[in-house]
């Protein structure tokens, strides 16, 4: 197996526009933020997670991660993992990748969750 497109972001670090396959990449400046993040004892196989997406026609183009819906189908538990840690926050957790680690913004510390703070590349 050959390396991921998505190397070139890995590289540079910090926040970024990413376009392409992966390869481009446009530096963005640093936003000093906290997240809260949720990681789940389940995982969920990406090259399942990228052919349910597929299967449900591609991105929707909302501003969330595409890959959720897909993720959810091939691990429903997922969504009680999402539930939880939105029930607790107040907040929309969105999915990182293609999973399993949910996240929202601020700190929110508790059971099983991570806060860390965004830091300059």
């Amino acid at each position: 197996a050959g390396l991921g497109a998505d190397v070139a972001f890995c590289l540079v670090g910090g926040r970024a526009r990413v376009s392409g396959i992966g390869e481009i990449v446009e530096p963005l400046d640093h936003l000093d933020r906290w997240f809260t993040l949720l990681t789940p004892p389940v995982g969920c196989p990406t090259p399942a997670v990228y052919q349910r997406w597929d299967d449900l026609g591609g991105p929707v183009g909302d501003n969330g991660n595409d890959l959720e819906a897909a993720a959810i189908d091939v691990m429903p538990e997922f969504a009680r993992w999402r539930d939880l840690l939105g029930e607790s926050t107040g907040l929309t957790p969105r999915l990182a990748g293609s999973g399993s680690t949910w996240f929202v913004e601020g700190r929110f510390p508790g059971d099983g969750r991570v806060v860390t703070r965004s830091r300059p590349a």
